[in-house]
């Protein structure tokens, strides 16, 4: 798996289904036909963050390749590397969690909490978590005008499984993984308990 850095223009691409596309163009290279499963790719877009150019990550079973593209640029791109043998990392998920009524990230954090809690059985325990900005996605399918809740998590795992938390993690997390939502991003840390960490 590779684990990529772009950097999308929002002027120039704002329907997600565009920035599928022009993913899959990156990646076209390998067959005839671009991709269309979202487990030969998924990203990570916090859709809150303002300003024109938005860097994002993509994690795919390929690697990208440079295009001429102003609207979503290849800025590079690596082998994902397996976690490090720590004890805990600091984690991000931007994320619709696959519950089939109505929520609201506001009220039903201890629903969430649980949701997240699962996904991670036998990998890793959740230290602490923190919740925001969460906000709506307002994208565009064959015409038709739709909307997403989602929800930001931010906070800490201690590791139980390294070899399970990894394999988790080359998964998108919950549903609309094609709205850049699921990707869960780790980064190890030496230390817990409010301590500086040693890695920068």
């Amino acid at each position: 798996m590779y684990v990529s850095k772009f950097l999308l223009n929002r002027q120039k691409i704002v329907n997600p289904t565009g920035i599928n596309a022009a993913i899959s163009s990156h990646l076209s290279h390998i067959a005839e036909q671009p991709p269309k499963s979202a487990a030969e790719f998924f990203y990570r877009l916090e859709w809150y963050k303002i300003g024109i150019s938005v860097p994002f990550i993509v994690y795919s079973q390929t690697a990208p390749v440079m295009r001429v593209m102003p609207e979503c640029q290849l800025l590079e791109t690596k082998q994902l590397e397996p976690l490090e043998d720590q004890k805990y990392f600091d984690f991000s998920l931007f994320a619709v969690p696959p519950f089939k009524h109505d929520w609201d990230p506001a009220t039903d954090e201890k629903k969430i909490v649980a949701w997240l809690k699962k996904e991670l059985t036998g990998a890793a325990t959740l230290l602490d978590q923190r919740f925001g900005p969460n906000n709506r996605i307002y994208y565009e399918v064959e015409g038709e005008h739709r909307q997403q809740q989602t929800v930001t998590i931010t906070g800490t795992l201690q590791a139980q499984d390294i070899k399970k938390l990894d394999l988790i993690r080359r998964f998108p997390l919950g549903k609309y993984s094609e709205l850049g939502c699921g990707l869960l991003y780790l980064q190890a840390r030496c230390e817990y308990a409010d301590r500086m960490c040693c890695r920068k």
